[in-house]
């Protein structure tokens, strides 16, 4: 049977106490078990002369006594001093592992605080990333505001000089799109135009000298070179703007769509020789309107594919270029 640390030392306690007794009531039972046993009254001098052998044997049990006390003693030393190594190495175990376990501990809160940092820092870049994005987007969106703000601005300014644009003709007004009608005709039936017989500076004389054949010298024509202008400000302002090519194509094509034909063929003729107004066109695809093979020659000749935008004319310039 396995006894544990507190029953040995508790029958080690016992033992040792009933040694003492013993050692203590010894004399009494020794003297008791002399005088009632062996020496009975009368206590002669031969009695006690008889006694002898039993002083010294009590004597021998008296040091065998004292000796095993003795022996007792030490070895209940040699058990405390064990005890106390065990409590010492108990001790000292107990500080190493609470030595470790605060290690851990505080290699624990280390991790623990190097992940709450990292974590600190990647929410902070989060938040800053996403600040920026929502700034980002905010300005995007004030920009775009802006812009469209300031097309539609220009165009209803357009629209407005349009309806501004008459003459005086023949006893009568005429307006915008009967002036533009007139002058695009006109120009439609210059065959030799088409048939490129006529230089670019020639074909800048006959078109002013057409103005002058409707309008003689109605200063109303003068409103036609500001009008043309105001395109070169809505142009401008669709490239320089921060949006996307797909929304820049957007309005140009919805700028080329506010034109009528007619206002088309005036400004492409115009631009032939006016160095602003064929400077104007250049890469914004203006002419969305589709011309004939009748005009291909002449619109190859003297312009750049960058001016024009309907999927006839680009499908088939190279065809007229050559």
């Amino acid at each position: 049977m396995n006894l544990t640390d507190f029953q040995k030392r508790l029958l080690w306690g016992l033992g040792i106490l009933f040694i003492l007794i013993l050692w203590i009531t010894f004399p009494l039972v020794f003297k008791e078990w002399v005088f009632k046993l062996l020496v009975k009254p009368p206590f002669t001098p031969e009695a006690f002369t008889s006694l002898g052998p039993i002083g010294d044997i009590f004597g021998a049990l008296t040091a065998l006594l004292t000796s095993l006390t003795l022996i007792i003693v030490i070895y209940t030393a040699y058990l405390q001093r064990q005890a106390n190594i065990y409590a010492r190495e108990a001790m000292a175990e107990q500080l190493r592992q609470a030595g470790k376990a605060a290690k851990n501990q505080l290699e624990q809160a280390k991790e623990a605080t190097k992940e709450q940092l990292q974590q600190a820092r990647e929410s902070t870049t989060q938040q800053l990333d996403l600040a920026k994005s929502t700034h980002e987007a905010q300005l995007k969106e004030t920009m775009y505001s802006n812009f469209l703000n300031t097309y539609n601005s220009l165009m209803n300014y357009k629209l407005a000089k349009y309806n501004t644009i008459q003459l005086f003709v023949k006893g009568r007004i005429w307006h915008a799109e009967e002036i533009f009608k007139e002058i695009g005709l006109t120009f439609y039936a210059e065959k030799q135009i088409f048939e490129l017989r006529l230089t670019r500076a020639q074909i800048g004389n006959l078109y002013n000298q057409t103005l002058i054949d409707i309008a003689g010298n109605d200063k109303g024509l003068e409103e036609l070179n500001s009008y043309f202008l105001i395109y070169q400000s809505i142009y401008d302002l669709i490239n320089d703007a921060e949006i996307t090519e797909k929304e820049k194509a957007f309005f140009r094509k919805a700028t080329s769509n506010s034109m009528s034909k007619h206002e088309q063929l005036t400004l492409l003729w115009a631009a032939t020789n006016l160095l602003d107004w064929h400077e104007l066109v250049k890469n914004t695809g203006i002419f969305n309107q589709f011309y004939n093979d009748y005009m291909m020659p002449f619109i190859v000749t003297f312009f750049e594919k960058s001016c024009f935008s309907h999927p006839d004319i680009l499908r088939n310039w190279d065809r007229f270029s050559k």
